[in-house]
C-alpha cells in the first residue's frame, strides 16, 4: 500500500512538473505561406504596400535577417520572415496613425536590429514617411488596454489575421475600446478626426477616411442594434475575414454598452481558439513619431496625439 501511494505521488509530481513546463514553453511559429500584399484587405491601401516595399530594399532586409539570426540562434528562417512581415504591417499602420504602440517583442526585436544599420534605416524612414520613425525604449509598465483595443480594431480593419498574427501580437479584441475614442468618433467630423488621430499630411487620405467612416458606421450600427434590442449571434462557421469583421462590430458594440462584461460577451462572438493565442515572445519597447515629442499625454493608438510608447503584450504609455 505504501509502495502504491509513493508511486502515485511520484506520478503526480511528474504531471505537475510537465504541466508547469508546458505552460512556460513558447510555441514556434508555423511555417505557413506569407500572404501577398501584406494581406491587406483595403484595395486603396495597395499603393502604400508598394511604396513600403520600394523603401525597404532586399539587401537591407537580408542584412537585418543575418544580424537577427546571429543574435537569436534559436530562431528559424520563417520565424524571422513572419516577424518582418508583421513589422511591415506595423510600419504601414504608422504611415496612417499619429502614434502606434508596439505590442510584440518578436516584432520589436527585428525593428531594433534595423536601427543598427543607421544610414539604411534613416533612408528607409525618409523615403517612406518623409520623416523619421523613432524607436524610444520605455521603462513604464503601466498597462494601456484601451490603446491596445484601438490598435486591434485598426489592425483587423486593415489586415487578414492569421494564426501566426495571433501568436506574434497575442489574441485580439481582449479589451474594450476607450470610451474617449468612441465618443470622438461619434462627435467629431472627419477633418477633426484626421487631425487628432492620423498623421498630418495628405498621404493615403482615402485609407484614413476609410477607417474613420468604418468606425462611424460600426458605432451607428451598434446604436441601432441597441435600440432594436438585438444581440450578436455566435460566430458562424465561415471565413476568418468574416469572423473578424463581425468581431470588430461586436467590439464596438460591447465597448459602448457592456464594458464591464466585455470579455465575457466577446467570448460568445469569437471562437475560443481565437482567444487563446500561444505567444511566440514577450518583452518590450516603444514606438511612433510622437515618442520623440515633448508631450507627456498618454496618447497610444492616436488617442491624444501625445507621446505613446508601449511594451509588448500588455502595453504601456509614457
Amino acid at each position: 500500500m505504501e509502495y502504491f501511494i509513493g508511486f502515485m505521488m511520484i506520478g503526480l509530481f511528474l504531471l505537475i512538473g510537465s504541466t508547469l513546463f508546458s505552460k512556460g514553453k513558447k510555441k514556434s511559429l508555423r511555417n505557413d505561406p506569407i500572404p501577398e500584399q501584406l494581406g491587406l484587405q483595403v484595395v486603396e491601401g495597395i499603393p502604400i504596400v508598394k511604396k513600403l516595399n520600394q523603401s525597404l530594399p532586399n539587401f537591407y532586409i537580408d542584412n537585418v535577417k543575418n544580424r537577427v539570426l546571429q543574435s537569436h540562434p534559436k530562431w528559424k528562417d520563417h520565424e524571422f520572415d513572419w516577424g518582418m512581415f508583421e513589422l511591415k504591417r506595423y510600419f504601414l499602420m504608422n504611415s496612417l496613425l499619429k502614434t502606434v504602440p508596439m505590442f510584440s517583442h518578436h516584432v520589436d526585436e527585428i525593428w531594433h536590429e534595423m536601427l543598427m544599420f543607421t544610414r539604411d534605416y534613416e533612408k528607409f524612414s525618409k523615403d517612406f514617411y518623409n520623416d523619421t520613425l523613432h524607436h524610444t525604449p520605455n521603462m513604464d509598465s503601466t498597462p494601456i488596454p484601451g490603446e491596445r483595443a484601438f490598435f486591434d480594431w485598426v489592425y483587423i480593419s486593415l489586415f487578414e489575421v492569421t494564426t501566426n498574427s495571433r501568436a506574434i501580437w497575442g489574441s485580439f479584441l481582449q479589451n474594450p475600446i476607450k470610451r474617449e475614442i468612441l465618443d470622438d468618433f461619434v462627435l467629431l467630423p472627419e477633418e477633426e478626426l484626421l487631425s487628432k488621430y492620423f498623421r498630418k499630411n495628405e498621404d493615403w487620405l482615402d485609407v484614413k477616411r476609410y477607417l474613420i467612416r468604418k468606425m462611424k458606421s460600426e458605432i451607428h450600427e451598434a446604436k441601432q442594434q441597441y435600440t432594436d434590442s438585438k444581440e450578436f449571434a455566435p460566430y458562424p462557421s465561415t471565413s476568418n475575414a468574416h469572423m473578424y469583421s463581425l468581431a470588430a462590430g461586436a467590439a464596438v458594440y460591447y465597448s459602448f454598452y457592456d464594458e464591464e462584461e466585455f470579455h465575457e460577451q466577446m467570448s460568445e462572438v469569437v471562437p475560443e481558439e481565437y482567444q487563446k493565442a500561444a505567444p511566440f515572445g514577450g518583452g518590450s519597447s516603444c514606438s511612433g513619431f510622437a515618442c520623440s515629442s515633448d508631450s507627456h499625454d498618454s496618447g497610444g493608438g492616436g488617442d491624444s496625439g501625445g507621446s505613446s510608447c508601449s511594451s509588448c503584450g500588455g502595453g504601456c504609455s509614457s
